[in-house]
């Protein structure tokens, strides 16, 4: 009987949560996503335009917010900075005090007279007590003057970081204002774009879709691609390995991989790319990926950097989001998040580069032994 009634209030409780879950839109179902009318975006100008000026918006707004944040730990470690300066001052003076008092034994000759006064004992064991007392003396002295010239040399790092923080915290909020104001003079321009429109209405609409659109899927899908970029470039090293990609002739060896090949290796060990590919072209690298109607088009350059550690580095020049030009602050930002680089030294450990070679097609890098 018992269980019973147990069985009846857990058959109970669960019709209630599933009656809360109904009562709840979208409680146990993603939101759907608007439909954009990308074929009319690429027709028309005049919808295309409006789609880069409201992508402009939001990307500038993400901007804002990343140097708001920068201002706020500017402002903290300021504050650090401070507190540790006057932390190590109120050391200093206590220190100046001891500094001072050992200096004067030195210029009043007092350190000579008590070397003297042992040099100049009857006794033996007169001679060694007063050496070792003064030994004594002359190491306190150098660690009084070392602890000195250290809290000087603290304090004078801090007043330096301080001073690079402020001219630092200068520049962020300069640059905040300026992000700010160009904010205000886009949302003017696509305001006054959307009124001059041939249906300002729909447009209004086409806006509002899209910036849901983007936040919820198109950011998504740029990092999507770039997260498969990143794990190319951790790839190519077993590429170069099976295919025999790597030619050495004395200290010099020489790397060249195909782009039809470098994609058919990457569709062995991912259907992913299945959807993605790289191209080379010249002075240009391109991954171009596309699915389920969304298109996204990253190009750019490899150079080569010995900071913080040696490698090929990519530089991405161009990121399109269904036509549509994503700005440089995204650009950059997407290359903080996603290791995009080759580093040599993965394939043999005693090698780097020395020239990076893009022609149509095929991507060439000469490397050495490292002397």
């Amino acid at each position: 009987m018992r269980y019973g009634k147990r069985v009846a209030g857990f058959n109970i409780r669960i019709c209630a949560f599933l009656l809360w879950l109904a009562c709840i839109p979208f409680a146990a179902h993603a939101a759907p996503i608007p439909s954009i009318p990308w074929e009319k975006a690429e027709a028309s100008d005049e919808v295309k335009n409006i789609l880069q000026q409201s992508l402009s918006i939001q990307e500038l707004d993400e901007e804002i917010k990343r140097i708001s944040l920068r201002e706020q730990e500017a402002i903290s470690t300021r504050s650090n900075l401070e507190q540790a300066l006057d932390k190590e001052e109120k050391k200093l003076q206590a220190k100046q005090k001891d500094a001072g008092r050992v200096l004067r034994a030195y210029y009043m000759g007092e350190r000579d007279m008590l070397l003297d006064a042992a040099l100049s004992a009857d006794r033996l064991q007169d001679i060694f007590a007063l050496l070792d007392y003064y030994q004594f003396l002359v190491e306190t002295d150098q660690e009084i003057l070392t602890a000195y010239k250290s809290n000087v040399k603290r304090i004078d790092q801090l007043r330096a970081e301080q001073a690079a923080l402020v001219r630092e915290l200068t520049q962020v909020r300069t640059n905040l204002e300026e992000q700010r104001e160009r904010m205000l003079q886009l949302k003017e321009d696509l305001n006054l774009d959307v009124a001059n429109s041939s249906d300002p209405e729909a447009m209004q609409k086409l806006i509002s879709e899209f910036t849901k659109y983007w936040q919820s899927v198109g950011l998504f899908e740029v990092r999507h691609y770039f997260q498969a970029i990143a794990q190319s470039m951790q790839k190519l090293p077993d590429f170069v390995k099976e295919n025999g990609n790597l030619k050495g002739k004395g200290l010099e060896y020489t790397l060249s991989i195909k782009d039809e090949e470098l994609n058919a290796f990457l569709r062995k060990q991912d259907e992913m790319f299945n959807q993605f590919q790289f191209v080379f072209k010249d002075d240009v690298i391109a991954a171009v990926g596309e699915r389920e109607g969304l298109k996204v088009y990253v190009e750019g350059r490899y150079t080569i950097e010995n900071e913080p550690q040696h490698a090929i580095r990519f530089h991405v020049e161009r990121l399109q989001f269904n036509g549509l030009e994503l700005s440089e602050a995204t650009r950059k930002d997407l290359e903080k998040q996603f290791d995009l680089n080759f580093y040599p030294q993965q394939l043999v450990s005693f090698i780097e580069a020395k020239e990076v070679k893009l022609e149509p097609h095929q991507l060439t890098v000469k490397l050495a032994v490292k002397l």
